[in-house]
């Protein structure tokens, strides 16, 4: 089944690479790319979901990577919600 975003019971988090709009570190002037590969995240490792200064959906990451997602700010918190309790889910297809 196609999906955007999903999750897992192992606590991680599938996104599409379609649904991303960037991954970047603040201060720097490289960005990563997924090269049409899903971007898997464990949420364990998500330090809050926000907006970032351009009023996109921004998962902030520990490591200080910012996120940004094609998705609705809701759909990405129930992404968040249903790794943090290892409920396997998709939220969007």
């Amino acid at each position: 089944m196609p999906y955007t975003i999903k999750t897992t019971k192992n606590g991680l988090i599938y996104i599409k690479s379609s649904g991303i709009i960037s991954i970047r570190k603040p201060n720097s002037i490289d960005r990563a790319k997924t090269e049409g590969h899903p971007l898997i995240i464990n949420a364990d490792h998500i330090s809050f979901l926000s907006f970032d200064t351009e009023n996109k959906v921004t998962y902030f990451m520990m490591n200080g990577f910012q996120i940004s997602v094609k998705i609705l700010f809701d759909e990405a918190e129930e992404a968040l919600q249903a790794a943090k309790s290892h409920i396997e889910k998709i939220i969007k297809a």
